[in-house]
């Protein structure tokens, strides 16, 4: 079966103003997004030395394309550039060869997998990816079920696959995507002995993922009184009987907050372990999302 794409092109700056030869394509990551006070916005591109860029003049540029503001594809343009580059998902970019110092986008193509899938013999990167900034964690995706998010133990029916729903307690984060399980929220009370192996949360992905960092949400209501994390523990495990710790966090009081692990790692099972919260009886997530970049 062919690799399929998604396509972004220009409503009424068609692709017949130029020949085929004007228009190449790159295939790569996005590195940086410059938006200032003009209308252009700059996008910085990951460049292999072997299939360089090739407009005149851009060889010391940062800044290898553009685009323009105030056209009805601007703001759809944005938005999937900046998901990739926070993402690090491959992407086909279209551009004009054209005499100044960067390169005209002509079009944007997300394609299945990573993009590099050229055959049927090759296949890239499968995960599916839902939210913002792209979790590989939300239920029903990657077939992840309910069976495969469990905890240290939850309070009435919040249960550990309702921080996987794409849902905070009383809204819903992922648009059109998600399922809400119960209130959207996993919730467990604190004992007067702390367990062995502490209040823990985890999803347990069917084969290794590459792993780059997470997500954690609560809501405001949440925040305020005391219930989301502040210290805590991000472990992984490739069989669920050994686990490996990937670092020691302190989160703030905020209800949104994302961090990278010190280096990439392989694993089956990816486990957030509170060992402190902001003072309430309970402990609260409503949304945790992982991240393979």
């Amino acid at each position: 079966m062919k690799t399929k794409s998604l396509l972004f092109t220009l409503p009424f700056a068609a692709l017949s103003f130029f020949s085929n030869a004007d228009v190449a394509e790159f295939k790569g990551k996005v590195t940086d997004i410059l938006v200032g006070k003009s209308e252009t916005i700059k996008v910085g591109l990951l460049v292999p030395e072997n299939k360089p860029i090739t407009c005149t003049n851009n060889e010391d540029s940062d800044w290898l394309m553009t685009f323009e503001r105030g056209h009805s594809y601007s703001d759809d343009w944005f938005d999937v550039l900046n998901l990739v580059r926070r993402t690090q998902e491959t992407i086909r970019i279209g551009y004009v060869e054209n005499s100044s110092e960067e390169c005209a986008i002509e079009y944007l193509a997300l394609l299945k997998g990573d993009g590099n899938a050229d055959d049927d013999d090759k296949v890239g990167d499968s995960l599916e990816r839902r939210g913002t900034f792209g979790s590989i964690s939300q239920i029903y995706t990657n077939n992840l079920t309910e069976s495969n998010y469990s905890a240290s133990g939850y309070y009435s029916a919040d249960v550990a696959a309702a921080a996987f729903d794409g849902h905070i307690f009383g809204a819903q984060i992922v648009e059109e995507e998600g399922t809400l399980i119960g209130r959207g929220i996993w919730l467990i009370k604190k004992e007067k002995t702390v367990p062995t192996d502490g209040y823990w949360l985890q999803v347990e992905f069917d084969r290794p993922v590459s792993v780059s960092g997470f997500r954690v949400l609560i809501n405001t209501k949440a925040a305020e009184l005391g219930r989301g994390p502040k210290g805590i523990t991000i472990l992984t495990s490739a069989d669920g009987q050994s686990f490996e710790e990937q670092g020691k966090y302190s989160l703030s009081k905020t209800i949104d907050q994302r961090a990278d692990l010190p280096e990439k790692v392989e694993a089956k099972i990816f486990r957030i372990k509170v060992t402190s919260n902001y003072g309430d009886n309970y402990i609260e997530i409503d949304e945790l999302e992982v991240f393979s970049k």
